[in-house]
């Protein structure tokens, strides 16, 4: 089937509209365990539509979201959410008096996936037909709607308005079956695990929608309660006689079957037999990978590979919409599968995902102001014959400043880096703000690195908010003994293993130890053997180096392991007014992505504060001023665009 055959127009800016279910998931963290024994949950963005605009931006398209949230936390995450991942959210409307959907997942491979429905009244199910805006569907390309819309007499109501309108505006209507029985009230209220139920009332809804199809995705089961008959042939046989619509037949790890209209045969890809974790979203990655070429004009076995491989790259995987790919991720798999037997566990699949769920590091730019520092601190207490408790005192003193900066300047992608050692208010009252927020890991003044938290490192970062990144300072030369090095690199593989597992961005701070060389060429060397390690941090946050000639040095080894890595340049203490000159050369890479500055913004005045000499009323004003020099020589240096 050529492209030419789909109703498309390809010069509409949006590709495709989801509508229906958009709700959160909660999927328990034990693998095999009992929901009712489940200890913990991981939250994520769920829901069949959901999962599909989220699939498919991933992978390309340009997607929106066609639904209702709550007014309540959890449906601010899931517009969250759908802005990280490029979903367009104008038809996403709000909600005061219903709550958003809640699902409880349970993961017990190979075939046994419990979950809960809590969707009574919910937001999503609240559409109305004026919803449906022609304005904003005459520039899609595709209407999807699920079958779970059907379900009450409001939804079906807004469904069959929605359908008419795509129509008179010139999209192409998609149906993904959904069918869960238990959200039709045909089981129990609690088994949302049953995936079939025959029910003539249910096709009854269904079959009057098939005539204005252009596509119907769904697995036998589903097509044959659409086609309202107990065998596929029939099923698909009455769909024909009442459609011209493609059906998609999905048939899990035999992949799929893609019919025509007006053929009897079946168009086919290779499947991607791999070992299932949670089979949980599997069919919305399917669909978001067939429709990625549907709606691109690809071949309909083409269609059919994506589909399949996106499906079996998401059941290896926790959870629904976070575990699919990115087109990258997608083609890589497909590339390597029959060469790698190891391809799940491959360092460039776990990155190219890694990136997909958090974002490419330089787009992600950081203007840090830096006071993390400990063991500086508690040495100068000790000169000044001063408690520890003033250095508590004096962040205090410098978080003043830093607020009244952020406050003035909102625009810009400002972040603090303090620890909870001696900063633990500041992280407190940090909570909800709009500039970035980072913390140290690392036990101050360790060597080999060793944590701050002792050995509870996973249960430690997994108490700490999701959207603060993980700083850790990590000495490393090339020149170091054999021994000292890999004790250095094991640490710092485990803290990134930990960091993947509980999606954190991890920026490493590198020091080159001072009594060894401290040039471009050492530090290149350094970098080059983080990654040949394996490990990939999110930043590098590195110390200026002199020269373009040595900055050169670090910017190639970084192309040759990671080109979208990103650099944080820390300010080695040195004087406000060298940084225009460091600025400029440093932002002669597209790596650079931003600054990390602390003594030289803060130390004259901790001196003259620990001493005596200036009142602490003085230091706020002081921060403030000199932090705005620094994000002034910054804007001054000029954007290099990457």
């Amino acid at each position: 089937m050529s492209s030419s055959n789909r109703p498309l127009d390809e010069r509409r800016p949006f590709d495709l509209v989801c509508m229906g279910r958009v709700a959160v998931d909660l999927y328990a963290e034990q693998i095999h365990s009992p929901l009712e024994n489940a200890q913990s949950f991981r939250k994520y963005l769920g829901g069949c539509a959901g999962n599909i605009s989220v699939g498919t931006s991933r992978l390309g398209l340009k997607s929106a979201m066609f639904s209702c949230t709550g007014t309540d936390a959890m449906g601010e995450f899931l517009r969250q959410q759908l802005h990280h991942e490029g979903v367009d959210t104008t038809l996403l409307r709000d909600t005061s008096e219903h709550l958003t959907a809640l699902v409880l997942l349970g993961v017990s491979p190979p075939d046994r996936f419990p979950l809960i429905f809590y969707r009574e009244n919910c937001a999503d199910m609240q559409i109305r037909p004026e919803d449906a805006d022609p304005a904003f569907l005459r520039n899609a390309k595709a209407l999807l709607f699920t079958g779970t819309g059907l379900s009450s007499p409001s939804m079906k109501v807004a469904t069959q308005a929605a359908v008419k309108t795509a129509k008179e505006q010139g999209c192409a209507v998609i149906l993904d079956i959904d069918y869960r029985p238990v959200l039709w009230g045909l089981t129990a209220a609690g088994d949302g695990e049953s995936r079939f139920v025959a029910s003539e009332a249910v096709t009854k809804e269904l079959q009057p929608l098939l005539k204005d199809l252009d596509l119907i995705i769904g697995t036998e089961e589903e097509v044959m309660i659409a086609g309202g008959t107990e065998t596929l042939e029939d099923a698909l046989q009455v769909i024909r006689d009442s459609s011209n619509a493609t059906v998609v037949l999905k048939r899990g790890e035999k992949g799929c079957e893609v019919f025509e209209p007006g053929s009897q045969q079946s168009r086919t890809a290779r499947p991607f037999p791999i070992k299932v974790l949670n089979v949980l979203g599997a069919g919305d990655a399917f669909a978001s990978g067939f429709l990625r070429g549907w709606l691109r004009g690809e071949t309909l076995e083409t269609c059919a590979l994506w589909g399949n491989a996106n499906g079996a790259l998401t059941v290896t995987r926790h959870g629904c919409a976070p575990s699919m790919a990115s087109f990258e991720e997608l083609q890589y798999l497909i590339e390597n599968f029959d060469s790698d037997p190891n391809i799940l566990t491959n360092p460039r699949l776990l990155r190219l995902h890694q990136r997909t769920i958090l974002g490419k590091p330089r787009n992600y730019p950081l203007q840090v102001l830096a006071f993390d520092h400990r063991t500086q601190f508690e040495d100068s207490c000790k000169q000044h014959n001063q408690p520890t408790s003033r250095i508590t005192e004096f962040k205090s003193l410098v978080f003043e400043g830093f607020k009244k900066v952020a406050a003035e300047r909102p625009d810009l992608p400002l972040a603090l880096l303090v620890d909870p050692q001696y900063g633990a208010d500041i992280l407190q009252d940090s909570a909800y703000a709009s500039y970035s927020v980072g913390a140290p890991i690392e036990r101050a003044g360790s060597y080999p690195v060793e944590w701050l938290c002792g050995e509870e490192l996973h249960e430690h970062l997994l108490g700490r908010p999701s959207e603060w990144f993980v700083k850790v300072l990590w000495h490393y030369h090339p020149d170091l003994p054999a021994g000292e090095k890999e004790r250095q690199l094991t640490q710092l593989k485990r803290l990134e293993e930990i960091c993947q597992l509980l999606d954190r961005r991890l920026m490493l701070e590198l020091i080159l130890p001072a009594h060894l060389s401290q040039d471009g060429t050492a530090m290149a060397a350094a970098i080059e053997e983080v990654y040949e390690a394996q490990i990939t941090p999110f930043w590098w946050k590195i110390m200026a180096l002199d020269t373009k000639m040595e900055w050169q040095q670090v910017t190639d080894a970084l192309d040759r392991h990671d080109s979208e890595a990103g650099i944080i340049v820390l300010g080695k203490n040195a004087p406000l007014e060298t940084f225009p000159t460091w600025f400029k050369t440093l932002r002669s890479t597209p790596h650079t992505c931003g600054f990390a500055i602390g003594r030289s913004i803060f130390w004259k005045p901790w001196e003259s504060f620990i001493s005596g000499s200036m009142a602490p009323e003085e230091i706020p004003s002081i921060i403030e001023k000199n932090y705005v020099a620094v994000l002034e020589m910054w804007e001054a240096a000029g954007t290099v665009s990457s």
